[in-house]
């Protein structure tokens, strides 16, 4: 298995912020917890373990660089892809920087967006977004809001066993375009212990769509174990448009789309708490 790109690219990141961090200061967090990745379209549910980092550095000018890479090690026991390895990897970076502040609260911002996964038990082989937009965010006490518009790079790989069998070749895998991605985000404080954080996201060619994204984090604030650490419950689920990765007319009568599923929820408990 190849390194992705977006794993160099992050370390990269990650590389420039430790550069910085004895003078400006970094935040490192570490999660580790269990998972379940569900196909409801053919009944699947895998469960796994899974551990990550993540880190946030604030420069001296105000530029916010944040990374996390989490790595997923599944029970793969129904086998939607029968060579599929069991480890896959997910990973989200971000530089952001303030344009123009309105009040102490609600501000415009400036951001660019490189997020990946490889190797799912959904059949994604491989998925870089690199999307740089600006963000107004309102940052209250107990609400905070944001509402993103962006620009950039999309591409959707498809593990080639299952679309083999679909009789699909390889030129088939892979969709790469331009596209344009709207995203809004909102986290509620519930209190001194709990808070609730929802987003949804949607990518489009300018023709179609090509996937969305809905999310909700449920997080316990658990200060009396470790300090500064949570104990979340987090809920992803994906839809991915596969009509661009389509070999004939859908009126054809040996028309296959290349998977049999086109949505995917993950479902993870986990441990979140500083480092170092």
């Amino acid at each position: 298995m190849n390194t992705p790109s977006y794993l160099i690219v992050g370390s990269i990141v990650c590389a420039a912020m430790s550069v910085t961090a004895e003078a400006e200061g970094t935040d490192w967090r570490i999660v580790f917890g269990a998972h379940d990745t569900i196909v409801d379209q053919v009944d699947s549910y895998t469960l796994g373990a899974h551990a990550g980092f993540f880190v946030e550095n604030m420069t001296q000018s105000g530029i916010s660089w944040k990374g996390n890479v989490d790595i997923f090690i599944d029970d793969d026991k129904d086998k939607l892809d029968p060579d599929h390895i069991p480890i896959w990897f997910q990973t989200a970076w971000s530089v952001s920087g303030n344009l123009y502040r309105f009040s102490p609260a609600m501000e415009l911002q400036w951001q660019v967006t490189l997020d990946g996964k490889r190797n799912t038990v959904s059949s994604v082989e491989k998925q870089s977004k690199l999307f740089p937009g600006i963000v107004a965010r309102y940052n209250g006490d107990k609400l905070l809001a944001g509402l993103t518009l962006a620009g950039g790079h999309y591409m959707l790989e498809i593990d080639d066993d299952v679309p083999r069998e679909r009789g699909y070749d390889r030129e088939d895998f892979q969709n790469t375009t331009g596209a344009y991605s709207v995203a809004a985000d909102t986290r509620i404080m519930l209190g001194e212990s709990f808070d609730i954080y929802a987003g949804a996201q949607t990518w489009n060619d300018g023709s179609d769509w090509l996937e969305n994204k809905y999310s909700a984090v449920f997080s316990y604030h658990s200060d009396s174990w470790i300090e500064d650490s949570k104990i979340k419950l987090s809920v992803e689920h994906t839809e991915y448009n596969l009509d661009p990765f389509d070999n004939r007319d859908k009126n054809d009568a040996d028309y296959l789309a290349i998977l049999p599923w086109d949505k995917d929820t993950l479902v993870r408990v986990y441990v979140d708490m500083p480092w170092g």
